[in-house]
């Protein structure tokens, strides 16, 4: 897990202004397990900083992800989320309620499977596993 001052030295590598708003992302990402929304983050963050604004939030999780301390989730092309968690591991979506989950998988067993291909894999940069259907709790409704 990385820490906001992590955060801030990414930041400043790239070129970024160090400002109270980039800071409250960072602080409000760092350590989180849940995977907020970019429009959630984007309320929470400006309750508390009325200059907050979304193409702020967006360049600063750009930056991070870059960095690699967190993922952007693109959902549907219509939800993102951010996933502080950067350790190989699957999704889980809810279609009805929009939970999102996380998934353990084995990274030994996924890059065994891909290397079975590796006449036609160069080089594997990133993985995302998705699985969809309903949760426990929207199954019960």
């Amino acid at each position: 897990m990385w820490t906001v001052d992590d955060g801030i030295s990414v930041l400043r590598e790239r070129g970024a202004k160090i400002t109270a708003q980039r800071i409250a992302i960072l602080q409000k990402l760092e350590g989180r397990k849940d995977h907020p929304s970019a429009e959630t983050l984007y309320k929470e963050l400006s309750s508390e900083y009325s200059t907050m604004s979304v193409a702020t939030l967006y360049s600063t999780a750009q930056l991070l992800a870059e960095a690699g301390l967190i993922k952007i989730l693109s959902i549907d092309d219509k939800r993102v989320y951010f996933d502080p968690a950067t350790e190989t591991h699957g999704h889980f979506l809810c279609r009805k309620c929009g939970k999102l989950f996380d998934i353990p998988v084995n990274e030994d067993e996924i890059f065994r499977s891909a290397s079975t291909v590796r006449d036609n894999i160069a080089q594997i940069e990133h993985t995302e596993i998705f699985f969809y259907g309903l949760c426990s709790d929207c199954l019960k409704i």
